[in-house]
């Protein structure tokens, strides 16, 4: 390094702080846009019933538009929550306040349960005690307009799911889909009931609702998963280990973990293997940039944890093969990462950990035991010392020389 030469660049962190903020308010300019197009046809529905409900006299169609003009209010409020959700950390939301999404889709979640509830209990009524649905050409016009407003709610709504990214846009895009469910169980009643004298709008309603409750179970299920902690996104979980093993002197990743916060919200942490030759600050001018790079390309605050890697030892190769035979022989659902060799005088020491591909009734050090007696069958010059990870949660280690001995 020059002399005055930092590790690092403090302006390179400015400018990717300025990019995310770019990109932030590119995105909340984008939800609002979506929203007020959502405000504006909710509007337009709600005005549409009130005033053929007032010409024809009926109040159930007058109710449906204010309805109509809740829903309005409700996309309103969706706007503050994304006005919210934008602001930068402060100190006592350190990682920001993105998770407000999250808790406006358990909201609207609630809401459609809440929905599917009433209408199974009306249903359960016109079962009962059915009533007639009386037939007018104004009640078709209005039915057919509302499907056709919900279904255009419903795209829009998922069109900005797929351009922004946002749970609380793919929980009105469902609660769009059940308004149509609903509204399409009244239509086939009224047509049922028309042409063949079939009063079946209590079962149709019924129907309908387990419809709507599903609806709402998946919506809560999502932005409750997504408060507690759900795996990230498959995509784009590869994409970032893509990004990362793509540096020259990187030889794998493992053990990465990608903390969501909510939308642009996101810190990444990840083991990163190197060549053991490389100095301390070769290593971390490495691990420096590529963070760096991690936050202008997926606007991430990442760690990078140095694992080494004995990439000079020529015989390194015929230890991971003879890993790979014993965890075959063992039968264990395991697969390995964080492979470290050092040839000492008192035996070949391996260092690994363990990663489970689907559930292990054994404990830790039954894992160990089976693949230690492995490997000395291969070689009993190895001395294996091996830590078990379920599901990013490291167990105890074991193995080595005190345990050898045991």
């Amino acid at each position: 390094m020059k002399e005055g030469e930092t590790v690092g660049s403090s302006d390179g962190g400015s400018e990717s702080s300025r990019n995310r903020s770019s990109v932030q308010g590119k995105r909340l300019k984008q939800c609002f846009g979506f929203c007020a197009v959502g405000v504006l046809t909710d509007l337009l529905l709600g005005g549409f019933k009130i005033f053929m409900g007032w010409e024809s006299g009926s109040i159930s169609v007058i109710g449906d538009g204010f309805n109509n003009m809740t829903d309005a209010g409700s996309v309103f409020l969706l706007m503050l929550t994304f006005y919210f959700a934008s602001r930068p950390s402060d100190r006592e939301h350190p990682f920001g306040h993105g998770r407000m999404e999250y808790l406006n889709s358990t909201l609207m979640g609630t809401a459609v349960v809440y929905v599917g509830v009433s209408l199974l209990r009306e249903s359960a009524e016109k079962i009962f005690h059915p009533q007639p649905v009386l037939f007018s050409m104004e009640l078709m016009i209005l039915l057919v307009t509302a499907i056709a407003g919900k279904l255009f709610l419903a795209w829009l709504y998922r069109t900005a799911d797929e351009a922004v990214g946002s749970k609380a846009f793919r929980a009105y895009s469902a609660d769009s889909l059940a308004d149509v469910a609903a509204t399409g169980g009244v239509l086939m009643s009224l047509l049922a009931e028309k042409f063949w004298g079939w009063t079946v709008d209590g079962w149709a309603g019924a129907a309908v609702s387990f419809v709507v409750l599903y609806a709402g179970y998946e919506i809560l299920k999502s932005a409750v998963n997504a408060l507690i902690g759900a795996p990230p996104d498959a995509r784009l979980y590869q994409a970032m280990e893509k990004k990362i093993n793509s540096y020259p002197g990187i030889y794998g990743v493992h053990d990465m973990i990608i903390h969501d916060y909510g939308p642009g919200s996101q810190f990444v942490s990840a083991h990163a293997e190197m060549d053991s030759r490389m100095s301390l600050v070769e290593s971390h001018q490495l691990a420096d940039r590529i963070m760096q790079d991690m936050l202008h390309d997926f606007h991430a605050q990442t760690v990078i944890h140095v694992d080494p890697r004995a990439v000079d030892n020529p015989r390194e190769p015929k230890y991971r093969k003879d890993l790979e035979t014993a965890i075959i022989q063992s039968g264990l659902p395991v697969t390995f990462h964080d492979f470290f060799t050092a040839e000492k005088r008192d035996g070949i020491h391996l260092s690994f950990e363990l990663g489970l591909e689907r559930e292990c009734p054994l404990s830790d050090r039954e894992i160990y035991d089976k693949i230690d007696s492995e490997m000395k069958k291969l070689n009993p010059n190895y001395v294996t010392e091996l830590l078990v990870d379920r599901n990013f949660i490291s167990g105890q280690r074991y193995g080595g020389i005190s345990t050898a001995k045991k």
